[in-house]
Protein backbone atom coordinates (compact mmCIF):
# COMPACT_ATOMS: atom_id res chain seq x y z
CA UNK A 1 0.00 0.00 0.00
CA UNK A 2 2.82 2.30 1.11
CA UNK A 3 4.72 1.88 -2.81
CA UNK A 4 1.66 2.45 -4.31
CA UNK A 5 1.20 5.58 -2.53
CA UNK A 6 5.09 6.59 -3.05
CA UNK A 7 4.51 5.76 -6.99
CA UNK A 8 1.24 7.82 -7.02
CA UNK A 9 3.13 10.78 -5.16
CA UNK A 10 6.47 10.32 -7.65
CA UNK A 11 4.25 10.24 -11.68
CA UNK A 12 5.00 12.89 -13.60
CA UNK A 13 2.88 15.66 -13.64
CA UNK A 14 2.88 17.83 -17.36
CA UNK A 15 3.45 21.37 -16.37
CA UNK A 16 0.57 24.05 -16.87
CA UNK A 17 0.59 25.73 -20.15
CA UNK A 18 1.78 28.91 -18.08
CA UNK A 19 4.65 27.06 -16.78
CA UNK A 20 5.80 25.90 -20.35
CA UNK A 21 5.21 29.93 -21.58
CA UNK A 22 7.26 31.15 -18.88
CA UNK A 23 10.25 28.24 -19.24
CA UNK A 24 10.14 29.14 -23.21
CA UNK A 25 10.65 33.03 -21.90
CA UNK A 26 13.57 32.15 -19.80
CA UNK A 27 14.94 29.87 -22.53
CA UNK A 28 14.96 33.34 -24.64
CA UNK A 29 16.65 35.03 -21.92
CA UNK A 30 19.43 32.72 -22.00
CA UNK A 31 19.60 32.36 -25.88
CA UNK A 32 20.02 36.50 -26.06
CA UNK A 33 23.55 34.98 -23.83
CA UNK A 34 24.50 32.89 -26.36
CA UNK A 35 23.70 33.54 -29.53
CA UNK A 36 25.75 36.73 -31.37
CA UNK A 37 23.32 40.02 -31.80
CA UNK A 38 22.88 41.00 -35.43
CA UNK A 39 20.83 42.73 -37.63
CA UNK A 40 19.82 43.34 -41.05
CA UNK A 41 18.99 47.14 -42.61
CA UNK A 42 15.12 47.64 -43.23
CA UNK A 43 14.18 48.74 -46.22
CA UNK A 44 10.69 49.95 -48.14
CA UNK A 45 9.32 48.19 -50.34
CA UNK A 46 6.90 49.76 -53.26
CA UNK A 47 3.77 48.64 -51.20
CA UNK A 48 5.30 50.70 -47.97
CA UNK A 49 6.39 46.81 -46.61
CA UNK A 50 9.35 47.28 -44.39
CA UNK A 51 11.72 44.40 -45.10
CA UNK A 52 15.38 43.26 -44.47
CA UNK A 53 18.27 43.74 -47.45
CA UNK A 54 19.52 40.47 -47.80
CA UNK A 55 23.25 42.13 -48.37
CA UNK A 56 23.26 43.88 -45.16
CA UNK A 57 23.88 41.71 -41.81
CA UNK A 58 26.03 42.79 -39.69
CA UNK A 59 27.13 41.32 -36.32
CA UNK A 60 26.08 44.54 -33.52
CA UNK A 61 27.28 44.64 -29.48
CA UNK A 62 25.96 41.99 -27.47
CA UNK A 63 22.36 42.95 -25.83
CA UNK A 64 21.53 40.29 -23.74
CA UNK A 65 18.22 40.58 -22.00
CA UNK A 66 18.52 40.35 -18.15
CA UNK A 67 16.63 37.55 -16.57
CA UNK A 68 15.08 40.13 -13.95
CA UNK A 69 13.72 41.90 -17.08
CA UNK A 70 10.90 38.89 -17.22
CA UNK A 71 8.08 40.53 -15.78
CA UNK A 72 8.25 43.40 -17.56
CA UNK A 73 8.75 41.80 -20.40
CA UNK A 74 5.65 39.54 -19.84
CA UNK A 75 3.77 42.81 -19.22
CA UNK A 76 5.30 44.24 -22.54
CA UNK A 77 3.88 40.73 -24.13
CA UNK A 78 0.39 41.53 -23.10
CA UNK A 79 0.61 45.09 -24.20
CA UNK A 80 1.97 44.18 -28.16
CA UNK A 81 -0.72 41.63 -28.26
CA UNK A 82 -3.88 43.91 -27.23
CA UNK A 83 -5.26 43.54 -30.56
CA UNK A 84 -5.41 40.08 -30.21
CA UNK A 85 -6.67 40.04 -26.33
CA UNK A 86 -9.38 42.16 -27.25
CA UNK A 87 -10.57 40.67 -30.77
CA UNK A 88 -10.83 37.31 -28.72
CA UNK A 89 -12.73 38.55 -26.01
CA UNK A 90 -15.09 40.37 -28.31
CA UNK A 91 -15.35 37.46 -30.22
CA UNK A 92 -16.58 35.07 -27.70
CA UNK A 93 -18.36 37.42 -25.68
CA UNK A 94 -19.99 37.86 -29.21
CA UNK A 95 -20.52 34.40 -30.05
CA UNK A 96 -22.08 33.29 -26.85
CA UNK A 97 -25.20 35.57 -27.43
CA UNK A 98 -25.50 33.99 -30.72
CA UNK A 99 -25.46 30.28 -28.85
CA UNK A 100 -27.36 31.57 -25.94
CA UNK A 101 -30.15 32.03 -28.73
CA UNK A 102 -30.59 28.23 -29.02
CA UNK A 103 -30.29 28.73 -32.95
CA UNK A 104 -27.40 27.08 -33.59
CA UNK A 105 -27.27 24.32 -31.57
CA UNK A 106 -30.82 23.80 -32.92
CA UNK A 107 -29.42 24.01 -36.79
CA UNK A 108 -26.57 21.45 -35.34
CA UNK A 109 -29.34 19.03 -34.28
CA UNK A 110 -31.09 19.18 -37.23
CA UNK A 111 -28.10 18.31 -39.78
CA UNK A 112 -27.52 15.37 -37.26
CA UNK A 113 -30.97 14.19 -37.35
CA UNK A 114 -30.91 14.61 -41.21
CA UNK A 115 -27.39 12.50 -41.41
CA UNK A 116 -28.79 9.61 -38.98
CA UNK A 117 -25.99 7.18 -39.07
CA UNK A 118 -23.26 8.95 -40.98
CA UNK A 119 -22.43 11.79 -39.02
CA UNK A 120 -19.30 11.19 -40.06
CA UNK A 121 -20.31 13.34 -43.40
CA UNK A 122 -21.55 16.03 -41.03
CA UNK A 123 -17.80 16.28 -39.79
CA UNK A 124 -16.68 16.11 -43.16
CA UNK A 125 -18.58 18.97 -44.79
CA UNK A 126 -18.62 21.07 -42.13
CA UNK A 127 -14.56 21.03 -42.31
CA UNK A 128 -14.37 21.14 -45.61
CA UNK A 129 -16.15 24.53 -45.44
CA UNK A 130 -14.24 26.28 -42.65
CA UNK A 131 -11.21 24.79 -44.90
CA UNK A 132 -12.56 26.79 -47.49
CA UNK A 133 -13.21 30.06 -45.72
CA UNK A 134 -9.58 30.27 -43.96
CA UNK A 135 -8.04 30.54 -47.14
CA UNK A 136 -8.92 33.98 -47.07
CA UNK A 137 -9.60 34.79 -43.95
CA UNK A 138 -6.87 33.18 -42.03
CA UNK A 139 -6.77 31.22 -38.26
CA UNK A 140 -8.12 33.73 -36.02
CA UNK A 141 -11.25 34.70 -37.00
CA UNK A 142 -12.42 30.61 -36.00
CA UNK A 143 -11.75 31.11 -32.50
CA UNK A 144 -15.22 32.60 -31.83
CA UNK A 145 -16.41 29.14 -33.22
CA UNK A 146 -15.29 27.00 -30.39
CA UNK A 147 -17.93 26.75 -28.68
CA UNK A 148 -20.21 25.66 -31.79
CA UNK A 149 -17.88 22.75 -32.55
CA UNK A 150 -18.12 21.64 -28.46
CA UNK A 151 -21.79 21.71 -28.78
CA UNK A 152 -22.12 19.50 -32.45
CA UNK A 153 -19.26 17.43 -30.94
CA UNK A 154 -21.68 16.62 -27.45
CA UNK A 155 -24.28 16.11 -29.47
CA UNK A 156 -22.56 13.90 -31.72
CA UNK A 157 -21.25 11.87 -28.93
CA UNK A 158 -17.76 12.92 -29.22
CA UNK A 159 -15.22 14.80 -26.87
CA UNK A 160 -14.05 18.03 -26.68
CA UNK A 161 -10.86 16.99 -28.81
CA UNK A 162 -12.97 16.62 -31.77
CA UNK A 163 -15.15 19.80 -30.47
CA UNK A 164 -12.20 21.83 -30.87
CA UNK A 165 -10.57 19.97 -33.90
CA UNK A 166 -13.10 20.88 -36.08
CA UNK A 167 -12.50 24.26 -36.25
CA UNK A 168 -8.89 24.15 -35.42
CA UNK A 169 -7.47 21.95 -37.86
CA UNK A 170 -9.96 22.93 -40.56
CA UNK A 171 -8.62 26.75 -40.08
CA UNK A 172 -5.45 25.78 -40.22
CA UNK A 173 -6.05 24.37 -43.79
CA UNK A 174 -6.04 27.73 -45.96
CA UNK A 175 -2.97 28.90 -44.16
CA UNK A 176 -1.01 26.14 -44.36
CA UNK A 177 -1.49 25.47 -48.04
CA UNK A 178 -1.17 29.41 -48.92
CA UNK A 179 -3.36 29.50 -51.66
CA UNK A 180 -5.35 33.43 -50.79
CA UNK A 181 -3.06 33.62 -47.80
CA UNK A 182 -1.88 37.45 -47.56
CA UNK A 183 0.49 37.20 -45.22
CA UNK A 184 3.30 34.52 -46.33
CA UNK A 185 1.98 34.29 -50.09
CA UNK A 186 1.04 37.67 -50.65
CA UNK A 187 4.29 38.97 -49.31
CA UNK A 188 6.46 36.90 -50.49
CA UNK A 189 5.20 37.13 -54.12
CA UNK A 190 5.58 40.49 -53.76
CA UNK A 191 8.83 40.44 -53.20
CA UNK A 192 9.71 38.37 -55.94
CA UNK A 193 7.82 40.69 -57.92
CA UNK A 194 5.53 38.25 -59.20
CA UNK A 195 1.26 38.50 -59.36
CA UNK A 196 -0.35 38.60 -55.51
CA UNK A 197 -1.21 34.70 -55.94
CA UNK A 198 1.05 33.49 -58.57
CA UNK A 199 1.18 29.73 -58.44
CA UNK A 200 -2.24 29.07 -57.14
CA UNK A 201 -2.98 25.86 -59.18
CA UNK A 202 -0.20 23.73 -57.39
CA UNK A 203 -1.04 25.11 -54.28
CA UNK A 204 -4.51 24.27 -54.02
CA UNK A 205 -3.07 20.52 -55.27
CA UNK A 206 -1.92 20.84 -51.26
CA UNK A 207 -4.64 22.16 -49.98
CA UNK A 208 -6.83 19.56 -51.08
CA UNK A 209 -3.95 16.51 -49.88
CA UNK A 210 -3.95 17.97 -45.98
CA UNK A 211 -8.11 18.77 -45.59
CA UNK A 212 -8.57 15.65 -46.98
CA UNK A 213 -5.83 14.17 -44.89
CA UNK A 214 -6.95 16.15 -41.78
CA UNK A 215 -10.76 15.52 -42.06
CA UNK A 216 -10.31 11.56 -42.24
CA UNK A 217 -7.69 11.49 -39.48
CA UNK A 218 -10.62 13.71 -37.19
CA UNK A 219 -12.82 11.77 -38.19
CA UNK A 220 -11.15 7.99 -37.31
CA UNK A 221 -10.62 9.49 -34.05
CA UNK A 222 -13.81 11.00 -33.72
CA UNK A 223 -15.44 6.80 -34.36
CA UNK A 224 -12.99 5.41 -31.73
CA UNK A 225 -14.23 7.70 -28.68
CA UNK A 226 -17.93 7.12 -29.94
CA UNK A 227 -17.19 3.72 -29.74
CA UNK A 228 -15.45 3.50 -26.75
CA UNK A 229 -15.37 6.84 -24.25
CA UNK A 230 -12.51 5.87 -22.43
CA UNK A 231 -10.49 6.27 -25.75
CA UNK A 232 -10.82 9.73 -25.05
CA UNK A 233 -7.79 11.58 -24.16
CA UNK A 234 -10.15 14.15 -22.37
CA UNK A 235 -11.53 11.06 -20.56
CA UNK A 236 -12.36 12.44 -16.99
CA UNK A 237 -11.55 16.03 -17.79
CA UNK A 238 -14.70 18.11 -17.02
CA UNK A 239 -16.20 19.40 -20.40
CA UNK A 240 -17.07 23.08 -20.86
CA UNK A 241 -20.17 22.76 -22.89
CA UNK A 242 -22.32 19.11 -22.31
CA UNK A 243 -25.09 17.81 -23.94
CA UNK A 244 -27.91 15.41 -22.91
CA UNK A 245 -30.28 13.86 -25.37
CA UNK A 246 -34.06 14.41 -24.42
CA UNK A 247 -35.04 11.65 -27.05
CA UNK A 248 -37.36 14.95 -29.00
CA UNK A 249 -36.68 15.82 -32.76
CA UNK A 250 -35.31 19.11 -33.28
CA UNK A 251 -36.74 22.03 -34.04
CA UNK A 252 -36.02 25.92 -35.10
CA UNK A 253 -38.22 28.38 -34.27
CA UNK A 254 -39.09 31.11 -36.50
CA UNK A 255 -37.13 33.82 -34.38
CA UNK A 256 -34.22 31.29 -34.85
CA UNK A 257 -34.62 31.37 -38.26
CA UNK A 258 -34.21 35.00 -38.14
CA UNK A 259 -31.00 34.32 -35.96
CA UNK A 260 -29.72 31.79 -38.46
CA UNK A 261 -30.35 34.23 -41.43
CA UNK A 262 -28.61 37.10 -39.36
CA UNK A 263 -25.36 34.74 -38.82
CA UNK A 264 -25.10 33.68 -42.99
CA UNK A 265 -25.30 37.36 -43.36
CA UNK A 266 -22.70 37.73 -40.84
CA UNK A 267 -20.75 35.55 -42.40
CA UNK A 268 -20.86 36.77 -45.36
CA UNK A 269 -19.65 39.84 -44.48
CA UNK A 270 -16.68 39.14 -42.67
CA UNK A 271 -15.46 36.88 -45.50
CA UNK A 272 -15.68 39.98 -48.03
CA UNK A 273 -14.26 42.31 -44.79
CA UNK A 274 -11.55 39.62 -44.92
CA UNK A 275 -10.70 39.36 -48.37
CA UNK A 276 -11.20 42.76 -49.84
CA UNK A 277 -11.26 45.15 -47.21
CA UNK A 278 -8.54 44.06 -45.53
CA UNK A 279 -9.71 43.71 -41.73
CA UNK A 280 -7.22 43.28 -38.90
CA UNK A 281 -8.50 42.99 -35.15
CA UNK A 282 -9.54 46.03 -34.71
CA UNK A 283 -11.98 45.98 -37.74
CA UNK A 284 -13.45 42.37 -36.66
CA UNK A 285 -13.22 42.93 -33.28
CA UNK A 286 -15.81 46.10 -34.07
CA UNK A 287 -18.00 43.67 -36.31
CA UNK A 288 -18.54 41.18 -33.85
CA UNK A 289 -19.04 43.72 -31.14
CA UNK A 290 -22.14 44.94 -33.67
CA UNK A 291 -22.90 41.68 -35.02
CA UNK A 292 -23.70 39.62 -31.47
CA UNK A 293 -25.80 41.63 -30.00
CA UNK A 294 -27.66 42.52 -32.95
CA UNK A 295 -28.76 38.73 -32.97
CA UNK A 296 -29.83 38.60 -29.16
CA UNK A 297 -31.86 41.74 -30.02
CA UNK A 298 -33.45 39.43 -33.19
CA UNK A 299 -33.87 37.05 -31.06
CA UNK A 300 -35.88 38.85 -28.45
CA UNK A 301 -33.21 38.69 -25.88
CA UNK A 302 -33.59 41.37 -22.85
CA UNK A 303 -30.39 43.92 -22.99
CA UNK A 304 -29.85 42.99 -19.67
CA UNK A 305 -29.27 39.30 -20.57
CA UNK A 306 -27.51 40.31 -23.74
CA UNK A 307 -24.66 42.51 -21.13
CA UNK A 308 -24.77 39.09 -19.25
CA UNK A 309 -24.53 36.58 -21.81
CA UNK A 310 -21.02 38.82 -23.03
CA UNK A 311 -19.58 38.70 -19.92
CA UNK A 312 -19.85 35.52 -19.60
CA UNK A 313 -18.17 34.14 -23.11
CA UNK A 314 -15.40 36.65 -22.07
CA UNK A 315 -15.06 34.61 -18.53
CA UNK A 316 -14.29 31.63 -20.84
CA UNK A 317 -11.14 32.45 -22.20
CA UNK A 318 -9.59 34.90 -19.60
CA UNK A 319 -6.55 31.78 -19.57
CA UNK A 320 -6.69 32.01 -22.75
CA UNK A 321 -5.67 35.58 -22.94
CA UNK A 322 -3.18 35.19 -20.36
CA UNK A 323 -1.14 32.56 -22.43
CA UNK A 324 -1.29 35.09 -24.99
CA UNK A 325 0.36 37.94 -23.18
CA UNK A 326 2.43 35.31 -22.13
CA UNK A 327 3.61 34.13 -25.72
CA UNK A 328 4.33 37.59 -26.90
CA UNK A 329 6.72 38.23 -24.22
CA UNK A 330 8.98 35.77 -25.90
CA UNK A 331 9.41 37.92 -28.77
CA UNK A 332 10.04 40.58 -26.91
CA UNK A 333 12.68 38.87 -25.57
CA UNK A 334 14.19 37.98 -28.87
CA UNK A 335 14.19 41.49 -30.22
CA UNK A 336 15.39 43.15 -26.97
CA UNK A 337 18.58 40.56 -27.31
CA UNK A 338 18.95 41.34 -30.96
CA UNK A 339 19.24 37.81 -32.10
CA UNK A 340 16.09 36.91 -34.51
CA UNK A 341 18.27 38.46 -37.60
CA UNK A 342 21.31 36.21 -36.33
CA UNK A 343 19.25 32.99 -36.24
CA UNK A 344 17.64 33.56 -39.76
CA UNK A 345 21.22 34.28 -41.30
CA UNK A 346 22.65 31.34 -39.19
CA UNK A 347 19.89 28.83 -40.63
CA UNK A 348 19.69 29.89 -44.01
CA UNK A 349 23.45 29.20 -44.64
CA UNK A 350 23.05 25.61 -43.99
CA UNK A 351 20.82 25.22 -47.54
CA UNK A 352 24.46 25.03 -49.22
CA UNK A 353 25.20 21.70 -47.11
CA UNK A 354 22.27 20.08 -48.28
CA UNK A 355 21.83 17.53 -51.64
CA UNK A 356 19.75 19.46 -54.43
CA UNK A 357 16.87 17.41 -54.27
CA UNK A 358 16.52 17.84 -50.66
CA UNK A 359 16.79 21.43 -50.51
CA UNK A 360 13.28 22.25 -50.81
CA UNK A 361 12.31 19.89 -47.85
CA UNK A 362 15.74 21.77 -45.84
CA UNK A 363 14.22 25.15 -46.32
CA UNK A 364 10.76 23.70 -44.90
CA UNK A 365 12.74 22.48 -42.07
CA UNK A 366 14.22 26.22 -41.97
CA UNK A 367 10.87 27.93 -41.87
CA UNK A 368 9.86 25.54 -38.94
CA UNK A 369 13.26 26.54 -37.19
CA UNK A 370 12.62 29.99 -37.45
CA UNK A 371 8.83 29.93 -37.17
CA UNK A 372 9.35 28.87 -33.57
CA UNK A 373 10.90 32.04 -32.72
CA UNK A 374 8.66 34.16 -35.04
CA UNK A 375 5.14 32.76 -34.87
CA UNK A 376 3.57 35.32 -37.06
CA UNK A 377 3.45 34.24 -40.40
CA UNK A 378 3.81 38.10 -41.68
CA UNK A 379 6.78 38.78 -39.65
CA UNK A 380 8.03 35.75 -40.65
CA UNK A 381 7.79 36.59 -44.43
CA UNK A 382 9.42 39.65 -43.95
CA UNK A 383 12.14 38.79 -41.82
CA UNK A 384 13.00 35.66 -44.03
CA UNK A 385 11.82 35.99 -47.85
CA UNK A 386 14.63 39.12 -48.79
CA UNK A 387 17.14 35.86 -47.35
CA UNK A 388 15.63 33.04 -48.99
CA UNK A 389 14.91 34.60 -52.42
CA UNK A 390 18.32 35.10 -53.53
CA UNK A 391 19.31 31.69 -52.15
CA UNK A 392 16.75 30.37 -53.93
CA UNK A 393 18.08 31.58 -56.96
CA UNK A 394 21.37 30.56 -56.48
CA UNK A 395 20.99 27.22 -55.63
CA UNK A 396 18.22 26.84 -59.06
CA UNK A 397 14.98 26.77 -56.74
CA UNK A 398 12.05 28.86 -58.10
CA UNK A 399 10.46 31.66 -56.31
CA UNK A 400 7.28 29.50 -56.16
CA UNK A 401 8.91 26.61 -54.48
CA UNK A 402 10.61 28.96 -51.58
CA UNK A 403 7.15 30.51 -50.77
CA UNK A 404 5.41 27.23 -51.08
CA UNK A 405 8.20 26.40 -48.37
CA UNK A 406 7.83 29.16 -46.17
CA UNK A 407 3.94 28.23 -46.19
CA UNK A 408 4.33 24.85 -44.83
CA UNK A 409 6.79 25.83 -41.78
CA UNK A 410 4.74 28.09 -41.16
CA UNK A 411 1.66 26.87 -40.67
CA UNK A 412 2.01 23.34 -39.80
CA UNK A 413 3.78 24.22 -36.17
CA UNK A 414 1.32 26.79 -35.14
CA UNK A 415 -1.03 23.71 -34.20
CA UNK A 416 1.38 22.68 -31.82
CA UNK A 417 3.89 25.17 -30.88
CA UNK A 418 2.72 26.24 -26.66
CA UNK A 419 3.80 29.83 -27.82
CA UNK A 420 1.27 29.83 -30.62
CA UNK A 421 -1.70 32.25 -29.66
CA UNK A 422 -4.29 30.95 -31.40
CA UNK A 423 -4.11 27.54 -30.68
CA UNK A 424 -4.03 28.34 -27.11
CA UNK A 425 -6.87 29.99 -27.38
CA UNK A 426 -8.18 27.43 -29.15
CA UNK A 427 -7.38 24.87 -26.20
CA UNK A 428 -8.14 26.87 -23.27
CA UNK A 429 -12.04 27.48 -24.29
CA UNK A 430 -12.39 23.90 -25.15
CA UNK A 431 -10.73 23.00 -21.74
CA UNK A 432 -8.59 20.58 -23.87
CA UNK A 433 -4.61 20.45 -21.75
CA UNK A 434 -1.99 21.14 -23.87
CA UNK A 435 -0.23 17.92 -23.32
CA UNK A 436 -3.41 15.52 -24.39
CA UNK A 437 -3.69 18.14 -27.61
CA UNK A 438 -0.41 17.13 -28.45
CA UNK A 439 -0.36 13.64 -28.28
CA UNK A 440 -3.98 13.87 -30.39
CA UNK A 441 -1.99 16.14 -32.96
CA UNK A 442 1.33 14.79 -33.31
CA UNK A 443 0.74 12.04 -35.90
CA UNK A 444 -1.28 14.52 -37.64
CA UNK A 445 1.72 17.04 -38.44
CA UNK A 446 4.34 14.22 -38.96
CA UNK A 447 1.92 13.17 -41.80
CA UNK A 448 1.48 16.99 -42.79
CA UNK A 449 5.47 17.20 -43.14
CA UNK A 450 5.94 13.80 -45.02
CA UNK A 451 3.24 15.70 -47.64
CA UNK A 452 4.37 18.88 -47.70
CA UNK A 453 8.32 17.43 -48.25
CA UNK A 454 7.24 15.33 -51.17
CA UNK A 455 5.09 18.00 -52.66
CA UNK A 456 8.46 20.25 -52.31
CA UNK A 457 10.32 17.86 -54.28
CA UNK A 458 7.76 17.51 -56.70
CA UNK A 459 7.54 21.27 -57.16
CA UNK A 460 11.53 21.68 -57.10
CA UNK A 461 11.41 18.91 -59.77
CA UNK A 462 9.22 20.29 -62.20
CA UNK A 463 10.47 23.76 -61.72
CA UNK A 464 7.07 25.12 -60.08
Amino acid sequence: MESTTKKKETKFRFPHEFIIILALVVLACALTYIIPAGNYARVKTASGTSVVDASSFAYVQSTPESFAKIPSDIVEGFYNARQLIFAILIFTGAMQIIMATGAMQNLTGVIIHKFGKKQSIAIAIIMAVVAVLSSPMGYNPFIAFVPLGLFLAAQMGYDAVVGAAIFCLAAAMGPNAGMLNPSTTGVGNELAGLPTFNGFGYRCVGFVLFTAVTIIYVIRYANKVKADPSKSLVYGIPQNITYEDDGKEKKISLRQKFVLAAVLVGMVILVIGCTKWSWGFQKMSAFFLVFGPVCGLIYGTKPNDICNQFVDGCKMVVRAVILIGMAYSISVVLKNGNILDTIVYGVSGLLNYVPAWLQAPAMLLIHTVINFFITSGNGQAVVTMPVMLPVANIIGMSPETAILALNYGDGFTNIIFPHSAALMSFLALSNVPYQKWLKFVFKLVLIWYVIGSVLLIIAQAIGY
